[in-house]
């Protein structure tokens, strides 16, 4: 016989066997590695079966680990993961104790990062690399994360073939796209859409077939509609969420798990199109943003595009604050946030007539992403030069999203609008129209109906279908912004040492200039802010949010 033809006779692979094993007849052989204590063969099959296996033998499972040695099952991260689930399955009726698994996959994720290396087969490296992944997310250390994610997926590159040939039946071993989905969650959580679309794309590519190993395929999908909705990407995250459905189906109870990113890039899709209810029922499908999970930032983001759009700020900010709270950041959302965080922030502060504090938050956390609020607060204050540029400013930036690029199109079409420069206040319009017809009605909102009104008239649009309706005699909603303090950046400076109490004195010794260019600058500072006195100035500076939360008052 030729060494060509001898793998025919030879070739049974024990990936072939397991699977096998697995089929709708397979669960006499899992309860029997389970009764024997055939650890081997009961992570094999852990690895076939993968969330099936503790959904439907979490007892069994849990009996066979509690007769294991604890350092016996801290050697096998599959048959950890496995159980873990089982627990959450069986063990975790309330929230409490829910929190109390994930508490679990976080402690023991730390435990085997430090022995990542030690393992040698694919399937342990998989799962002990996912279990340290999470628990660095848990604990906020993004780079660390990902940098465990690269590791693993360049040793399985350097020492397994598995999955190497999309034919071959070891590629529904393994749990496929499961590293690179857990990358692609990182870089979400990290703030790099760009970066966590190329993994989730990597994942939703590696995914096996239903009925078991399709399972990173479908969360990936869910998660690159939610990057799409984020962006304004309407039919971009329409097309991702049919993709879930093609996957395979995924059992009820894994839905909340996997799929969450689909259902907020539904609500987030029904609140541009300014319908509450759609939105509503998807944001109660989704809970609560203060639960534990991977997704809260956008999940919180999500809640606060709904108070924006349907007239709730107050109780949008107020829910901000409460989920801030739950997840130890102690506040709302400065710098150093999630974008998703500060941008909703920012929205609602604006939605509540605070404009100089979002002015005030986009200079402090430096973000390119809030200069569409920042143009839009300007404007509605009266500042149209100042609206203009700012809107130029991020019109250049290579990051804007088509939702910003609507809302700052609105704002320079209104700008024109007001300076009689009707031809480029029709034109500018007309393109913020033609992205509103793609779904992304609830901008328009945020500009005075008025105006909105008239540009429909001179470009003759039918307002209804941009979500533009005339008022009704009890709506007396109108976005406004105060007035805008602007002060430079020594006046700034000046303000901090005041709020902490320094004297002319102590403030020009501690920036290299004259206690003259301070007081000078001292009295800038009061007058633009409409004081006579230190203690009135700190008072309005603090209502305007221009004094940083950390600068220590004085007494």
């Amino acid at each position: 016989m030729s060494d060509d033809l001898k793998w025919l006779v030879t070739l049974e692979p024990d990936t072939q066997a397991v699977q096998d094993r697995a089929d709708d007849h397979g669960e006499h052989g899992v309860l029997s590695a389970i009764a024997s204590g055939d650890l081997d063969t009961l992570e094999d099959l852990a690895d076939v079966w993968w969330f099936e296996l503790p959904a439907r033998f979490g007892p069994e499972l849990l009996g066979l680990l509690e007769r294991l040695p604890a350092a016996m099952a801290a050697r096998r991260p599959r048959l950890l993961m496995a159980g873990v689930l089982a627990y959450q399955l069986t063990e975790a009726r309330d929230d409490a104790q829910l929190r109390a698994t994930m508490r679990l996959f976080e402690l023991h994720g730390v435990r085997l990062s430090r022995r990542l290396r030690s393992f040698t087969r694919p399937g342990d490296v998989v799962a002990a690399g996912v279990l340290a992944m999470h628990a660095a997310r848990t604990r906020g250390q993004h780079r660390t994360a990902e940098g465990i994610g690269a590791w693993v997926e360049e040793h399985l590159l350097r020492t397994d073939d598995t999955g190497a040939l999309p034919w071959s039946g070891d590629r529904r071993v393994g749990r496929p796209g499961l590293i690179a989905l857990s990358r692609g969650v990182t870089a979400m959580l990290a703030g790099h859409p760009a970066v966590a679309t190329g993994h989730l794309r990597r994942a939703y590519e590696q995914s096996g077939p239903p009925p078991f190993q399709h399972f990173a395929g479908a969360s990936a999908c869910a998660n690159l509609a939610l990057l799409a909705a984020v962006r304004g990407h309407h039919a971009m995250a329409e097309s991702w969420l049919e993709r879930i459905r093609r996957c395979g189906p995924v059992p009820e109870w894994l839905e909340h798990h996997l799929l969450l990113g689909a259902v907020i890039a539904r609500a987030l899709l029904a609140i541009d199109r300014l319908d509450p209810y759609a939105a509503r029922e998807a944001l109660n499908q989704a809970g609560s943003a203060e639960d534990p999970g991977d997704l809260w930032p956008f999940l919180a983001a999500a809640r606060a595009a709904y108070a924006v759009a349907f007239d709730e700020p107050v109780n949008g900010l107020l829910g901000l604050d409460a989920v801030c709270f739950a997840h130890g950041m102690g506040a709302r959302p400065g710098p150093g946030a999630h974008p998703v965080l500060l941008r909703a922030h920012a929205d609602l502060l604006a939605a509540t007539g605070e404009g100089n504090r979002v002015v005030a938050l986009a200079e402090a956390a430096g973000a390119s992403r809030l200069l569409p609020p920042v143009a839009r607060v300007r404007l509605l204050a009266g500042d149209t030069d100042g609206a203009l540029t700012v809107a130029g400013r991020a019109m250049r930036d290579a990051a804007v999203t088509p939702r910003d690029a609507l809302e700052l199109q609105l704002v320079i079409a209104v700008v024109h609008l007001r300076s009689g420069e009707l031809d480029e206040a029709r034109a500018r319009f007309l393109h913020a129209a033609e992205l509103g017809r793609q779904g992304l009605l609830a901008p328009f909102a945020l500009f005075p109906r008025d105006e909105m009104l008239d540009l429909c008239h001179r470009t003759g649009l039918d307002p209804r279908h941009l979500g533009i309706t005339r008022a009704s005699p009890d709506d007396v909603r109108h976005p406004v912004s105060g007035p805008i303090v602007l002060l430079t950046r020594r006046e700034r400076a000046v303000l901090v040492g005041l709020a902490a109490g320094d004297s002319a004195v102590r403030i020009a010794a501690d920036h290299g200039v004259s206690v003259n260019t301070v007081r000078t600058q001292v009295r800038k500072v009061y007058r633009k802010l409409n004081a006579s006195n230190r203690t009135s100035a700190l008072a309005r500076a603090g209502q305007l949010g221009l004094i940083p939360p950390e600068t220590p008052r004085s007494a």
